[in-house]
């Protein structure tokens, strides 16, 4: 591992109770940090501050939280509570969610130029932590006049939590680049093509920007069980399931593997999220430039490589993220142990 790559898990799932003794595990076992991800059916900030106080020294945030379900002052109190409450582990992730998911699932179209706003978002944030009797905030998309506003004074002996952005297209991660203390990258973001077409160059210029480093978490499908057949497999399913999704398709734009993403599409279309048949549409070299796969030797042997191509695309932070589609609970918990007793080995 390079000496500044941390190793951390999202848990992608709506398992509850059993997360707690995975986040436990993965302390015990010295991973840096959990993350935890929000659907329609689970908030990542509860989970985040109900793990933080399950556990002691490991860092904990939302991987990521969506920012358009909250008002920037309703989400600068809640994190600063969850930096308190977790004496100083927490990271605000957020994320803008894809136009769809804000449609279909929250009934929410009012967030336009999604690059610039949650820029804003996070500058009003700060200005929220640090005030000190009165905020004033005036900016295109968001403004605060509150007299005698001021951020809780515990909060300075930890200081605010670090943000990060996410995103998949240039404009969104140089945005990101620019406005937050580090980027969380989508796992379809991950492959070493898009890396360096697409992601170096955005973050380059957004630190330009800014002057200053910005933090890079690669998140990567990960799928590990003794029949390595099968741990492949089930990442067919999780690339199926997002490359339903056409905006999507722009990662392996020029790629040979564009109509593999508009056959999905294609097939989504037409049966649904029937994704172990979709799945057949998925070839195995898609699988590899995508995810980590296989038994737990696979995995841990590969994992110097992959790690050593990212430290040098910036990257101080691996993310390991469950594979889910086709799953269900006890399966995505068993997963999710064996990327942490892996990882911590190897």
């Amino acid at each position: 591992m390079p000496p500044d790559m941390h190793r951390s898990l999202v848990l992608a799932t709506d398992v509850w109770t059993p997360a707690i003794g995975l986040a436990r595990l993965a302390e015990e076992r010295g991973l840096h940090r959990i993350w935890t991800t929000e659907y329609a059916t689970r908030d990542g900030a509860v989970r985040a501050l109900a793990l933080a106080m399950s556990t002691e020294r490991l860092q904990v945030g939302t991987g990521i939280a969506y920012a358009f379900t909250r008002l920037p002052l309703a989400t600068a109190a809640m994190a600063a509570d969850i930096q308190l409450a977790s004496r100083g582990r927490f990271t605000l992730g957020l994320g803008a969610g894809t136009r769809g998911m804000r449609r279909v699932f929250y009934g929410k179209d009012e967030f336009d130029r999604p690059g610039p706003r949650l820029a804003e978002y996070a500058s009003l944030l700060r200005a929220a932590w640090s005030a000190r009797d009165g905020l004033d905030f005036d900016g295109e998309f968001y403004s605060s006049h509150v007299r005698g506003f001021s951020a809780h004074p515990e909060l300075a002996g930890y200081g605010p939590p670090p943000v990060y952005g996410s995103g998949l297209n240039a404009v969104m991660l140089r945005h990101a680049a620019r406005s937050f203390d580090g980027v969380a990258l989508h796992p379809l973001s991950s492959a070493v093509h898009y890396l360096d077409d697409v992601v170096v160059p955005a973050l380059r210029k957004g630190m330009e920007m800014k002057q200053a480093r910005t933090s890079l978490a690669v998140w990567r499908v990960t799928s590990i069980d003794e029949d390595g057949a099968l741990a492949r497999e089930r990442v067919k399913s999780n690339l199926a399931f997002y490359f339903s999704t056409p905006s999507y398709a722009s990662v392996v734009q020029g790629t040979p593997w564009l109509p593999v993403a508009e056959a999905v599409q294609a097939r989504f279309r037409e049966i649904g999220p029937r994704w172990s048949e979709i799945a057949a549409l998925v070839p195995d070299e898609m699988v590899e430039a995508f995810s980590l796969a296989g038994t737990p030797q696979e995995v841990a042997d590969r994992l110097p490589a992959l790690e050593a191509e990212l430290a040098a695309r910036g990257a101080d932070e691996l993310v390991f993220q469950t594979v889910g589609i086709g799953l269900d609970d006890e399966q995505t918990v068993e997963n999710c142990r064996r990327i942490i007793e892996t990882v911590s080995r190897s």
